[in-house]
């Protein structure tokens, strides 16, 4: 037997540790699925197999139970193996046209984008953009 098995009488207490040390991981990991989660994205979150209506916005991690947060600000705890949850990105979302405005730039900006007037005139030497160009003035 592992040393590392050998100083715990009970199997289940090493498992209990090592959830322990990857839940926040799991916070993490679950933090960044909802962060990437697109607008068209379906997210489906099943607590002992009944199906909750509402937007998850918030889990919390404390032993072998997770409250979870909704956007109501309504909350349920529930040990975590009865807790699974969906996220779907099975649904198209993108960018299908895209309309520029075909009104041209007008007046003087400096290069980090500050409006300076309608004019280049008396202006100290260097680059500008005018009326959606860039020019050196001497």
């Amino acid at each position: 037997m592992p040393e590392r098995f050998k100083k715990h009488s009970n199997p289940f207490t090493t498992l209990n540790s090592i959830m322990k040390s990857i839940r926040p991981l799991l916070g993490i990991a679950l933090a960044f699925l909802a962060a990437t989660a697109l607008a068209d994205s379906k997210v489906t979150t099943v607590i002992d197999g009944r199906q909750i209506p509402k937007d998850l916005t918030k889990l919390t991690f404390s032993d072998k139970t997770v409250t979870l947060t909704f956007s109501d600000n309504s909350t349920e705890i529930a040990d975590m193996s009865l807790v699974s949850i969906t996220i779907d990105h099975s649904s198209q979302s993108a960018i299908t046209e895209v309309i520029a405005d075909p009104k041209k730039a007008t007046g003087v900006y400096n290069l980090k984008g500050q409006y300076l007037g309608e004019s280049p005139k008396n202006l100290q030497s260097g680059f500008y953009i005018v009326n959606g160009e860039k020019i050196y003035v001497k």
